[in-house]
């Protein structure tokens, strides 16, 4: 079972919460080192900054969990894997990126009840809802009444108290 063997919830270690850093952030290592003095362990770089994640990896891989984000098609999948990231997140959800990514834990994405069951059935263990923040609380409470046993991650533009009700709402993390 190539890339489902762990989850990305599993590959986060515990972390509740992933930080998803801008594309081209200037300071990065700055921002990286704030992050975990605040103890925020888990971050997420842009699909088109890999070499970014890959020096947060020698720098910080050891203290951190630091993925790819927003992943789209299989080469990218592929050539964040072969990095060495901790896990990869896509917003789309199709099986030719389960197979890009190996062994290396990789969360599809979906916003609907049929794209979440979609990349569910696809063999995704993690489900990316994304935007998480387009649709308002209440969703949050609809999705964890459909997909209660599902890892679900929303991602977007959260702020605070929306990561604790997606939580309390059941999300395993959120971004």
């Amino acid at each position: 079972m190539m890339g489902r063997m762990v989850s990305v919830v599993d590959a986060l270690t515990g972390s509740r919460v992933v930080v998803e850093l801008p594309a081209g952030l200037p300071g990065w290592m700055g921002v990286c080192e704030v992050l975990l003095q605040e103890r925020v362990k888990a971050w997420a770089f842009a699909a088109s900054d890999l070499e970014l994640a890959a020096a947060a990896l020698r720098v910080f891989g050891r203290r951190a969990r630091i993925g790819v984000r927003g992943a789209r098609t299989p080469e990218q999948v592929r050539d964040a894997a072969a990095v060495g990231v901790h896990f990869i997140t896509s917003p789309v959800a199709y099986r030719e990126l389960l197979e890009a990514a190996g062994d290396t834990p990789l969360a599809l994405g979906g916003l609907t009840p049929n794209e979440i069951q979609y990349a569910l059935g696809l063999g995704s263990r993690t489900v990316q809802v994304v935007p998480g923040d387009s649709l308002g609380m209440s969703y949050a409470r609809a999705l964890a009444d459909l997909f209660g046993d599902a890892e679900l991650l929303p991602v977007g533009r959260l702020e605070p108290f929306q990561c604790d009700m997606w939580r309390d709402a059941g999300a395993k993390a959120v971004g």
